[in-house]
């Protein structure tokens, strides 16, 4: 009985240490860089290996609209095309996505502009990545934002109303609507618009229908991992 708890310790003991070996070997086959990133990125860790380097979740990607947008000529099932204008590399140097590679995404659902200057939002799913060589990688992103959609924002909207404003009459109602929807808040925008004067055409700005979303060719967009990217050896 002795003999045989000996020779089951010995053959654990075996074990153990051919797996410790494996796990060192494994550990010294990745060495970890650190992508170049955008300000307040949540990591920059990306693991390189023999078999491809994997950009781990939560990094972020900055690519570009790759013609101009416009909502209004757009609907539910489209695709729409990015591109990374700049190679993705590691700070140390290593190429992980090629400039000129694309990003494609399919619009799952467009919500229309609507009264109250409610604008349109524009919601996609991002598919995979077309390297210039062809090689196609699916990718699991979302926008690097709080809001996981595309709308226009309190500047375009502000200058959506005052020029609203100005068509019809009441300079001062415009500019005090420009104020308040800059400020995140219509109702204020109304009360300052009142007190500098005349309020039909401040009115008629706000209650008239939000905008479409728009982005000109080049405009960039930054996005999230949500899932480790593996990509091939460059």
């Amino acid at each position: 009985m002795f003999k045989k708890a000996l020779s089951m310790t010995l053959l654990s003991a075996i074990i153990a240490s051919t797996s410790l070996q494996t796990l060192a070997y494994n550990y010294n086959d990745t060495d970890v860089e650190h992508l170049q990133t955008v300000k307040d990125a949540k990591i920059d860790l990306v693991k390189i290996t023999p078999s491809g380097n994997v950009i781990q979740k939560e990094n972020n990607l900055v690519v570009n609209f790759a013609q101009n947008f416009n909502s209004k000529y757009y609907k539910t099932g489209d695709y729409v095309q990015f591109v990374f204008e700049n190679d993705v590399k590691t700070t140390e140097g290593t190429l992980l996505i090629p400039c000129n590679s694309s990003l494609i995404a399919r619009i799952t659902c467009i919500e229309s502009p609507k009264w109250f200057s409610r604008n349109a939002k524009v919601f996609m799913e991002f598919t995979h990545i077309l390297l210039p060589d062809g090689t196609n990688i699916p990718v699991c992103v979302e926008l690097a934002k709080k809001k996981k959609y595309l709308q226009e924002g309190a500047k375009e909207t502000a200058g959506k109303i005052a020029a609203y404003t100005l068509s019809i009459g009441g300079v001062g109602s415009g500019l005090g609507a420009a104020i308040g929807v800059a400020a995140g808040n219509t109702i204020t925008g109304l009360i300052i618009g009142g007190s500098i004067g005349g309020g039909v055409g401040l009115v008629s700005g706000v209650v008239s229908p939000g905008l479409h979303y728009k982005a000109k060719k080049g405009e960039k967009v930054i996005l999230e991992l949500q899932d480790n990217l593996k990509l091939p050896v460059r």
